[in-house]
Parts: structure tokens; C-alpha cells; sequence
């Protein structure tokens, strides 16, 4: 019985140690994120929207995995065409916040869940981006059955899914 409550013990501070590196993890991830974007992105943003383009962004990331890594460079180039195609271009900004999504963003954070599967809701037409943000906020909804408003979401997606 000491030996089971040990092991209970340890995987217990385990899971704790595992959740608070995570926490720092994408704390740190973050911090890099607000450097490359300011180093890096907004620079070439600003070229690009002084030709009347949008920024290459091949270009950048192989830029940014060359100076910091692949991981960084995905993260920040994605978040980057999120903020830029926000209002501008639907299709493009749903296709980057699916992508950041299932990459990168906590999927136990039910909430941030909601809001992304509700922008792809109402922003998407597109049949496959429409089942991958189900998935978010089916996860949502099992995890809060009484959340009327994560069902909202997943039931108002899965109606939209039948017209497509």
C-alpha cells in the first residue's frame, strides 16, 4: 500500500512539474514569438504593404527557422497571416487560425475552443475546416455537457456542415 500511494505521490508531482513546464514552455515560446514578430515580421508586413502585396512568406519562414527553428517560424509566421487577413481575407485567416490551432493552441482551454470554433463558424465555408473546429468544441461540450453556449457552437456547426 506505501509503494502504490508513493507511485500515486510521484506521477501526482509528475503531472504537476509536466503542466507548470508547459505553462513556461509556451510562456518562453511566446516571449520569442513578440521578439521575431517585432525583429522580423513587422518589418516585412511593412515592405510589403508599401508594394501592395502581402509578405513572402516562404521567405520568412525559412528566415525565421534559419535564426531560431521550424517550430518558431510556423508559429509566428501563422499568427502573423491571422492578424493580417482578420477582416481582410476570410478564407486565408480561417485557414491560418485551423492551422495555429491544432498546432499550438491548448485544446483544454474551452473557452479560447469556443472562440476559434465560432470564428471558423462564421467565417469558413469550408467543409474540412468546418469538421477539424467540431472537433474543438465536441471536446468543449464533453468536457462542460452544461455549457449551453459551447453546445450552441458545435450544434450551430454541425447544421452548417449539412449545407455544405
Amino acid at each position: 500500500m506505501k509503494i502504490t500511494i508513493a507511485i500515486f505521490c510521484c506521477l501526482l508531482a509528475g503531472t504537476a512539474l509536466s503542466q507548470s513546464n508547459n505553462a513556461q514552455n509556451k510562456k518562453t515560446l511566446d516571449s520569442l514569438d513578440k521578439i521575431v514578430i517585432a525583429e522580423i515580421i513587422t518589418p516585412a508586413e511593412a515592405a510589403a504593404k508599401d508594394n501592395g502585396q502581402d509578405p513572402n512568406w516562404a521567405d520568412l519562414t525559412k528566415k525565421i527557422t534559419d535564426k531560431y527553428s521550424a517550430v518558431q517560424a510556423d508559429r509566428v509566421v501563422t499568427k502573423a497571416q491571422i492578424y493580417l487577413y482578420y477582416g481582410r481575407n476570410w478564407p486565408l485567416f480561417s485557414t491560418a487560425i485551423v492551422h495555429y490551432t491544432e498546432k499550438f493552441e491548448d485544446k483544454d482551454d474551452l473557452k479560447l475552443m469556443n472562440t476559434n470554433a465560432k470564428f471558423i463558424l462564421q467565417r469558413s465555408n469550408s467543409a474540412e475546416e468546418l469538421r477539424i473546429a467540431s472537433g474543438w468544441i465536441k471536446h468543449a461540450v464533453d468536457k462542460e455537457p452544461a455549457n449551453t453556449a459551447y453546445q450552441e457552437t458545435y450544434n450551430a456547426i454541425q447544421e452548417k456542415l449539412k449545407t455544405l
